[in-house]
């Protein structure tokens, strides 16, 4: 790995932001709906005023709750060599990759053509994520093909049959999360089983600025159950729910995430959580948000810095363009990719993501997964010792320059990672021209082969039909048809 990651902040300006993040959580705090979440933070010392439902955190609430949170810990796959560990470092510990959630339509960036996601699409994307070596976490889609009510907890079940990868589960309500927790043990082997071996993330939403609704707290009370790790996505749209200066949106968003620590830690101690500032901003000239532009990159790289600073693991989904315009998307994701990763990142979300998270694209998910290649390579860094100096080499050399004949070359050529592409093409010109195929091509053809050639081995079928019987029951107690 490289010796630093890049650092935009000095020691006293983060000093800065968290002394002025706690001024808030102590002077404005947080707005929290439940009774029950007041009465156990004013228990843990936290001032309340029930009225009002605002909850004032002190400095040694926040200090108590970052001794408290896990700093590292390990997602699952439906089945053990797609574990990995989260909040580690150090040697070839790369970040994870998650491709983007909750998106409703699908976009094919060879035709140009796009059509609401169905529920074959989330199988499909499963399959395909399985069968990509660097994506880690397959985040549920949204399909506009089924019943409303149980949507989450079919897309949940067809995704588990489908691939083995770590699945960040979103869910609509408490109620709907009760039956995909139930999905979620099944698969584990029980529920002892996914509290060791969470085969699923989950989420907990703060609506910017800091306050929690109701059901928020009841799904983290069910997450608590089973210590699955939550996402609590930090959702601040610089100069509309949050300051228009972009050290104030650092300030309210990190008093957030300072908060929402408490919030958690207190609730369920110990549960797994990241630092995820999912950042926008306010474009006041056209009136919508935009997921990536140059203070977007600037606030989210503070706040992975923030992130390191409280010992935290830090994510944010960067990879999230702003639009189709698919030469657009290649630049807003290779610049926001490489920043990030250099930043030292835990996690990567927004894989394959288009239109601010609103569109997917499988061919996409593709070449990202050649990108998430590029940044590893560069987080690699730099072998340096005596023999790779190679003093000796050049002095040898003499100003020759033959080194593809030197022994040294020979001895490093497989021993000194490279960074080698099958999609990205090198060709000069007119060698191009006599096969003119595109990266979107290539795409295309590697997509191809998965879907054909890659084998996901089924559930057995005991558990397919718990599963089934599970979202029957959900169907029917929901109220859809069944």
């Amino acid at each position: 790995m490289i010796d630093n990651f890049f650092d935009m902040l000095t020691d006293e300006k983060l000093g800065q932001i968290h002394e002025a993040s706690l001024i808030v959580l102590e002077k404005t705090g947080l707005r929290i709906d439940p009774p029950l979440a007041l009465e156990k933070l004013a228990a843990a010392g936290a001032r309340v005023d029930k009225a009002r439902q605002r909850v004032y955190l002190s400095s040694d609430l926040v200090e108590q709750a970052l001794k408290t949170v896990p700093k590292s810990f390990t997602c699952a796959g439906r089945t053990p060599e797609f574990d990995f560990p989260v909040g580690k470092t150090g040697k070839d510990l790369m970040p994870s990759f998650r491709t983007v959630g909750g998106a409703i339509n699908l976009y094919h960036l060879g035709t140009d053509r796009v059509h609401p996601i169905g529920i074959k699409d989330c199988g499909e994307m499963a399959h395909l994520v399985d069968g990509l070596e660097n994506i880690n976490i397959l985040g549920a889609l949204t399909p506009q093909d089924i019943q409303l009510e149980t949507y989450d907890i079919e897309t949940l079940k067809v995704m588990l049959e489908n691939g083995r990868k770590h699945i960040w589960a979103l869910t609509t309500d408490s109620k709907n999360l009760r039956y995909q927790l139930e999905m979620m043990s099944a698969v584990a082997g029980g529920s002892a089983a996914l509290c060791k071996r969470p085969v699923c993330s989950g989420i907990v939403c703060m609506i910017a600025p800091l306050y929690f609704p109701f059901d928020e707290i009841e799904r983290l009370l069910l997450y608590g159950e089973y210590n699955l790790p939550v996402r609590v996505p930090l959702t601040p749209i610089i100069g509309a729910n949050a300051p228009y200066t972009l050290a104030g949106t650092l300030t309210q968003t990190n008093a957030e995430a300072l908060g929402s620590l408490v919030v958690l830690q207190t609730l369920c101690p110990k549960i797994p959580t990241w630092y995820y500032a999912l950042i926008q901003s306010m474009d006041m000239a056209r009136g919508h948000t935009q997921f990536v532009n140059p203070e977007v990159m600037l606030v989210e790289t503070a706040h992975l810095q923030l992130a390191r600073y409280y010992g935290l693991p830090a994510a944010t989904s960067p990879v999230m363009g702003n639009t189709c315009q698919t030469l657009q998307n290649m630049f807003e994701k290779g610049t926001s990719l490489t920043m990030t990763a250099l930043a030292g990142i835990n996690e990567v979300g927004g894989v394959g993501g288009m239109e601010n998270g609103l569109i997917t694209s499988p061919e996409l998910v593709v070449i990202e997964n050649e990108m998430i290649d590029y940044a590893k390579r560069l987080l690699k860094g730099i072998d340096i010792n005596a023999e790779t100096l190679a003093a000796e080499v050049i002095i040898r050399d003499d100003h020759r320059g033959k080194y593809l004949e030197d022994p040294h070359t020979f001895q490093h050529l497989r021993k000194e990672a490279r960074f080698k592409p099958s999609l990205f093409d090198t060709r000069p010109l007119l060698a191009w021209q006599k096969d003119p195929k595109t990266i979107i091509d290539r795409a295309e053809e590697k997509m191809a082969a998965i879907m054909k050639d890659h084998s996901v081995p089924p559930l057995e079928e005991k558990l397919t039909l718990e599963l089934n019987q599970i979202l029957k029951t959900a169907k029917r107690d929901l109220g859809g048809s069944v």
